[in-house]
């Protein structure tokens, strides 16, 4: 009787588990045929970012020839759309999916750039927040930092690559300053009162960087970026020493930040004297050293920097 008993749950149980399986498939049949209602497009746009709208999603799929309304759910291709939005130079990432009850939702990351290039040649392309490069729009022009100068690299030989990616591939490792003005550009992105005060990087002949600032006229030399955060600091107490003493801003023509523990600065020239002085900086006892050259040396070429502007 026991035995018996058993059999039963088992077929019991083998039968459960077959209904629900033949359930599952005409429900999942019926979902299949499912006619699509809508397509929901989402574009996101923080940080004012503008070179894709919903329609411009929406006319990238039609480009495709897909017919998303009034289609059965099982001939809608999600991951050729993913793939071919995906594929567009302003998209950092695209997720498409249908919901049970038939719409169609597109989520659509944009790229974020965070410095413009101008190289030696006259071309221009953006560096987005990964390290990518990225080509202009016709539709937005974003505003970011400027950089322009001794800079070789062209967008052809380099946009295959992020800018770290190209640093760790010793294949496609070279001296070049992409990787350089993308740390640098982080960094002053990421800090508000930074970003408030720098316009531009300049990289000259002798492929040092450096930053032209919205307030004043010095040539403020920063090198390359190590120490990247030493040197900054440095310039803070500038900065700082600037805004408490009268007519600071005028004296100087030229602020070096390159060498360890001081600031280099070349004073400016005023009826052929120069005052000489010494500035302790409380950063790692460094010091203000015056450079008593008598050269009167003027900021580097600047182009002019390009306004953000929605199309």
């Amino acid at each position: 009787m026991k035995k018996f008993k058993q059999i039963v749950f088992i077929v019991f149980g083998i039968s459960l588990i077959v209904g629900l399986v033949l359930s599952m498939g005409f429900v999942n049949k019926d979902q299949d045929a499912l006619p699509c209602k809508s397509l929901d497009i989402k574009v996101n746009q923080d940080g004012d970012l503008y070179f894709l709208n919903k329609k411009d999603v929406e006319q990238l799929i039609k480009d495709r020839g897909d017919s998303i309304v009034g289609q059965p759910k099982a001939k809608v291709n999600i991951p050729e759309i993913e793939k071919k939005l995906n594929s567009h130079d302003n998209i950092a990432n695209a997720e498409v999916y249908i919901t049970i009850d038939g719409k169609v939702k597109v989520d659509v990351k944009q790229r974020k750039p965070i410095i413009r290039v101008f190289n030696a040649a006259g071309e221009s392309y953006y560096i987005d927040s990964e390290g990518k490069l990225m080509p202009l729009s016709s539709k937005y022009t974003a505003k970011v930092l400027i950089a322009n100068g001794a800079i070789s690299e062209t967008y052809t030989k380099n946009c295959k690559y992020s800018v770290l990616e190209k640093q760790m591939n010793d294949i496609v490792k070279q001296n070049n300053k992409l990787e350089e003005l993308y740390v640098m550009a982080r960094y002053i992105n990421a800090d508000e009162f930074w970003k408030a005060q720098v316009q531009q990087i300049y990289v000259n002949s002798e492929l040092d960087m450096e930053i032209v600032p919205m307030v004043g006229d010095q040539k403020i030399i920063f090198g390359d970026t190590v120490a990247l955060d030493k040197k900054f600091k440095k310039l803070l107490v500038f900065y700082q020493q600037g805004l408490n003493t009268t007519g600071w801003w005028d004296k100087y023509a030229v602020i070096n930040l390159k060498f360890k523990d001081q600031i280099v600065c070349t004073k400016k020239i005023k009826n052929n004297t120069v005052k000489s002085a010494i500035i302790k900086s409380s950063i790692e006892k460094s010091s203000i050293v015056k450079n008593n050259n008598l050269n009167n040396q003027t900021k580097s070429p600047v182009k002019p920097v390009l306004k953000g502007k929605k199309n």
